[in-house]
């Protein structure tokens, strides 16, 4: 079986060490790329720039607070490119009240995640990750 492809789209260096080091806790087979933007994370879905070579993620993990272009900017890229809007995205934000930034994503394919500063808990949201993840078509 392939390993399954995460993309993180986090700003927070401490949060992408935290995320990975609970992703090889929760022993989940997950290769992870991580860029720092959302205009990075457009690119590298697209394949554009420095990112031509990138392979299609099975998850997009996804902060809603980022600099340059926003989350919610970019889920709405993905709702509305046919090519990027079958691969599942994971809103993992620390805001609870804002739930409805997956409404307008299709086919029940986002999640909305709150982020945990408890290690367990998070191996928890790494393993809902995986599990909302799909092998490329």
């Amino acid at each position: 079986m392939k390993q399954l492809k995460l993309l993180l789209v986090e700003d927070n260096v401490a949060d992408v060490v935290f995320f990975r080091e609970a992703l090889l806790a929760a022993g989940v087979a997950l290769e992870m790329q991580v860029v720092e933007n959302g205009e990075e994370a457009m690119r590298f879905l697209r394949r554009q720039g420095q990112f031509t070579g990138a392979p299609r993620p099975n998850v997009v993990v996804l902060d809603l607070n980022l600099p340059v272009m926003k989350g919610r900017e970019v889920l709405r890229e993905m709702a509305a490119d046919a090519a990027l809007n079958t691969i599942p995205v994971a809103v993992l934000t620390t805001s609870t009240s804002e739930m409805h930034v997956c409404d307008a994503y299709p086919g029940g394919r986002c999640l909305y995640l709150v982020k945990t500063d408890e290690f367990k808990q998070l191996q928890e949201l790494v393993r809902k990750i995986a599990a909302h993840a799909q092998p490329a078509a």
